[in-house]
């Protein structure tokens, strides 16, 4: 492609057999090194972009590519020796045809620079002039005109180093050099053998033949050699340009459907345990294997059959990967949120997509794939033969022994087997028996003669009828209707079974498939086109190679699928950015193994908050803590320690506890008022009512209306009414900024979020808790069931007059709104007192017990909140629902409610089958959201949103909170004069 060198430019197009090419296609063809890559293609792979006139002179300007000519510019000393022309056409396409992308101007600006330096020619600084900064390793420092063979680490390889002109580069710190991309300190510089560096401790093959085993010893900085050779079911070869022991084949066990299990061995059975169980990992340690476990839980649908997997968790090389339902399109890597791909620092763990799934690959053949919905695979190298152990089964090649429990006994009862392999204990979560369909039969009659369905994967004449010599469809087709019969109303319950069969003939027909894709496109229309969802800027292709661009391909060579898979792929134009597809121009950054999309922010470590920028760049800053305390990330929010609030508490069925910390009990179902400004001419006046639902036999009762009176408004929250409040008896929607500003109401989580200029932050969660917080301004100035906040509890129960109520019930009267009748107690019949066998059931870790677990999820706010009163809270209202699962989740969503209105962090509580919060279309659950930071009204202002965070539900990729659901941002309404439009 170089061409001839014989002076001539006019006859550098000639192809090896002598004759000119006719274009540049031909050309490089003629020149392709064959079979070096599945994915690639001469031409443009479809039409070549072309470049318009008024794009060209988009970027022909001198803020642009225009910078490379500019006779005032940087490279005005270099005009003469090197032409820029070409190097000025060059850019130009380049940009126009990726959108602008900044980083691909640094790239072609970079190119000239280096061709100038390369000539000898001195040029000014043009990274700072055209925004491109250039990132160093630690131990440090950038110079434009550094030398070209720096010391490294390979003393002898340097030495032999011919040295040019200066180049651009990081020169590292005096007594530092470089190993790699890194500047170490002199002294930990590892062994040279033959000619190569290895590092301190690592260990590496000393001979072509996988026979001689090396460590570079940390002592002598030699290298120690010994005798050793591969494993049996290994054979030595060069993968991605590294010589190792690689496995000769693979297995492969999955799980999917309502909740089928394939082991390894083939070996098949139904389990549908809502607790975590190991799916497979590592049991014979003593093989010198690498360690890794795999487990899985199930979810429910509509909280009765159960139907999927719901989360997956991959433990290897010190890390835990988490995929789940609640984050669709991202990973969980050690309890940091992520985007895809991730490239693990040491090489040793790739993540990517790979069509609709996650992928989770090792170094060492470990594959694991997850769809976010109900699919999960494992594929591990035959060197882990007889070694695992799990639901997957041990990996011996005998299907027989695959129902072998944790104990070492083997069993045939597929819940038996299942229960043994449970490995956390997670609060709510069941294990029940293997749902048996009666109506089988008739399930099975009904199908075979579906033209649709399950009966479309053995039809003689239907799509996967090429796939039966290679994929016995007898056993997926049994799953099907099996799926079918336990869900005969709900018609997507079959597809992942359908779907797993086409991902497995897929598999089996090898990169170019041996059946007409157009059998598959026919299963897509006939099943799928209605139920796959795509993102903005993408389309629905059943066969898809996923080695197509991304933005992260733009930075780092990306693993991908090497056969194509069903998926979304992004639109002409469009390349994937996460979980979206965007323009090139809005591609994001990878920084430290992570990508970003733009404009993201994110926090690397707890003392640095860091921005994607337009354009690849990442820009970070010291974050920190007042006091020197230590802050934490949770979904991406950073949340400094918590401040020492004081707060009065309204919550359940008849639990209060007031501003000094006193907690009583108050069954009346009257209004009441909470807190009021009582006493003192200095601050600002208040008063916040509630009124409670009348009560009904075993209903426990809420907190029907809240209302606040504060600046000559009054404000009204209602139960259950989300994105709305009454001013005066006029609803405005949310947000509403009222009085110019000194009062804001905002929608906050699962609730709402009254606050004023003055420090008033009342919260309500439109069920049946309040919590009302006031400045240290007030104490000693108010009264109320909520007390007078003067630091002591023993006078807080006062009456109206002064005087100290009698008892809890002739406090609560005393503090009643004169509106409509309404009982001050409750009788023995709506009541019931709670026996001590109900009692110490559930004060169990399944029930009201998990407030109080030291481990559990709410551990790290015991300190700050003692969660007693919310236990006597939970158990009274628990006992009076008579156990019903919503009262146990609304009183548990109470303190969970306080901890993070205080600051805490809490750790995930809910689960798929426990107390799982369902969110409205686009959108999924999260528990450290902030709903007014991303809602149509911030878009004019978010400065005034609370800026905690709290769980909820997170509007996903492009869309906003209008105040009742999730819309796209063009959707959104206005905002005038303090109040929000639609």
């Amino acid at each position: 492609l170089c061409g001839n060198n014989n002076g001539d430019h006019h006859d550098d197009s000639l192809m090896p057999d002598g004759n000119r090419a006719q274009d540049a296609v031909e050309l490089g063809q003629s020149w392709k090194v064959a079979a070096e890559s599945h994915h690639c293609w001469d031409g443009c792979n479809g039409p070549c972009a072309t470049c318009p006139g008024d794009k060209r002179a988009k970027y022909k300007v001198e803020t642009s590519c225009g910078l490379l000519t500019h006779e005032l510019g940087p490279f005005k000393r270099c005009h003469a020796t090197v032409n820029p022309e070409v190097y000025l056409q060059n850019c130009i396409y380049t940009l126009c045809v990726n959108d602008g992308l900044h980083f691909l101007l640094c790239q072609a600006l970079k190119a000239y620079a280096d061709h100038c330096q390369e000539e000898g020619v001195t040029i000014s600084d043009w990274r700072t002039v055209a925004r491109c900064p250039f990132s160093c390793p630690e131990n440090s420092n950038y110079t434009s005109c550094g030398p070209s063979c720096p010391p490294t680490c390979n003393a002898v390889a340097a030495s032999s180093c011919e040295a040019s002109a200066c180049v651009e580069t990081c020169r590292c710190h005096e007594g530092f050099v470089f190993d790699a991309n890194e500047c170490i300190p002199r002294d930990k510089c590892g062994c040279v053998f033959e000619g190569r560096l290895h590092r301190l401790g690592e260990e590496f093959w000393g001979d072509g033949a996988c026979t001689k085993r090396c460590a570079c010893d940390a002592t002598s900085r030699r290298a120690v050699c010994r005798l050793a050779g591969c494993r049996a079911e290994e054979e030595c070869r060069v993968e991605d340009g590294i010589q190792g022991c690689y496995p000769k084949s693979y297995g492969t066990c999955t799980a999917v459907g309502a909740t089928h299990y394939e082991t390894f061995d083939g070996g098949r059975f139904i389990f549908q345990g809502t607790c975590v169980y190991q799916l497979t990992g590592l049991c014979d340690k003593s093989r010198g294997l690498v360690d890794f476990q795999v487990l899985v839980q199930n979810g429910r649908w509509d909280g009765q059959l159960l139907a999927s997997i719901a989360l997956v968790k991959v433990k290897v090389y010190g890390k835990t990967i988490v995929i789940s339902q609640e984050h669709p399109g991202k990973i969980m890597v050690n309890d940091q949120l992520v985007n895809l791909p991730y490239l693990g620092k040491d090489g040793k763990i790739s993540i990517y997509r790979g069509g609709r799934e996650a992928v989770v690959e090792t170094d060492f053949g470990l594959t694991v794939t997850y769809d976010w919905q109900s699919q999960v695979t494992v594929s591990a190298p035959s060197t882990y033969a007889s070694a695992l152990c799990g639901l997957c089964g041990n990996y011996n090649g005998n299907a027989g022994d695959d129902m072998t429990m944790q104990n070492g006994q083997v069993t045939s009862n597929p819940d038996a087997f299942g229960r043994s392999w449970k490995a956390t204990d997670i609060p709510g979560c069941v294990e029940l028996s293997v749902v048996e369909c009666p109506a089988m039969a008739a399930a099975l009659r009904r199908q075979e003669v579906a033209q649709l369905g399950c009966g479309i994967i053995p039809r003689v004449d239907g799509p996967f009828r090429a796939c039966y010599a290679r994929v016995d469809p007898l056993k997926y087709y049994q799953s099907c209707v099996h799926d079918f019969c336990l869900f005969p109303d709900r018609g997507d319950a079959i597809c992942p079974v359908i779907a797993r069969y086409a991902a497995a003939c897929q598999a089996a027909g090898g990169n170019g498939g041996f059946w007409p894709v157009i059998a598959l496109l026919l299963t897509n229309l006939l099943l799928w086109v209605a139920d796959v969802s795509c993102p903005a800027n993408s389309h629905y292709e059943v066969c898809s190679q996923d080695c197509r661009q991304t933005c992260s391909s733009l930075y780092a060579r990306l693993k991908c699928s090497e056969r194509c898979k069903e998926g979304c792929v992004c639109d002409e134009g469009f390349v994937a950015s996460g979980a979206e597809c965007v323009p090139m121009s809005r591609c994001g950054c990878l920084h430290q193994g992570f990508y970003y999309k733009a404009e993201e922010t994110f926090f690397p470590t707890k003392q640095e908050k860091c921005q994607c920028q337009v354009g690849g760049a990442v820009a970070c800053q010291k974050t920190s803590c007042p006091e020197g305390g230590e802050g934490k990330v949770v979904d991406g929010v950073f949340q400094c320690p918590p401040a020492t609030l004081k707060a009065c508490v309204a919550t359940g069925d008849r639990s209060y506890i007031s501003f000094d910390g006193m907690a009583f009990n108050i069954s009346g179902a009257c209004s009441y008022t909470l807190t009021k400004t009582c006493a003192g001419d200095n601050v600002r006046p208040f008063v916040v009512k509630i009124q409670k639902d009348a009560r009904q036999r075993r209903k426990v009762s809420g907190i029907q209306a809240l209302t606040v009176e504060v600046y000559g408004l009054t404000l009204t929250l209602t139960r259950g009414k989300r994105g709305d409040v009454m001013v005066d008896s006029i609803s405005h929607h949310l947000p509403a900024i009222l009085s110019e500003g000194r009062v804001q109401v905002h929608q906050h989580g699962l609730g709402v979020l009254l606050q004023t200029d003055f420090g008033l932050v009342v919260r309500y969660d439109l069920l049946h808790h309040v919590m009302v917080t006031v400045p240290p301004s007030y104490q000693g100035h108010l009264c109320g069931l909520c007390g007078n906040y003067n630091g002591q509890r023993n006078d807080d129960l006062l009456l109206p007059s002064g005087q100290q109520a009698p008892t809890a019930k002739v406090f609560g009267s005393a503090w009643k709104t004169p509106d409509a009748s309404c009982s001050d107690d409750c009788s023995k019949d709506d009541c019931p007192v709670c026996t001590e066998e109900k009692v110490v059931v559930l004060q169990k870790p399944g029930y009201c017990g998990i407030l109080t677990l030291p481990k559990g999820p709410f551990g790290s706010c015991h300190q700050l909140i003692d969660p007693a009163p919310y236990v006597h809270a939970c158990l009274h209202d628990l006992c009076l629902a008579a156990g019903d699962t919503h009262v146990l989740c609304q009183s548990i969503q109470s303190y969970a409610t306080a901890c993070q209105d205080a600051g805490v962090v809490i750790q995930a509580w809910r689960q798929p089958s426990f107390c799982p919060l369902n969110c409205p279309a686009k959108s999924n659950y999260s528990l450290c959201t902030n709903v007014c930071a991303a809602s149509c009204a911030s878009r004019r202002d978010a400065s005034s949103c609370p800026k905690s965070c709290v769980e909820g539900c997170r509007c996903d990729e492009g869309h906003l909170f209008d105040g009742h659901r999730c819309v796209p941002a063009d959707e959104c309404g206005c905002f005038v004069d303090g109040r929000y439009y639609k």
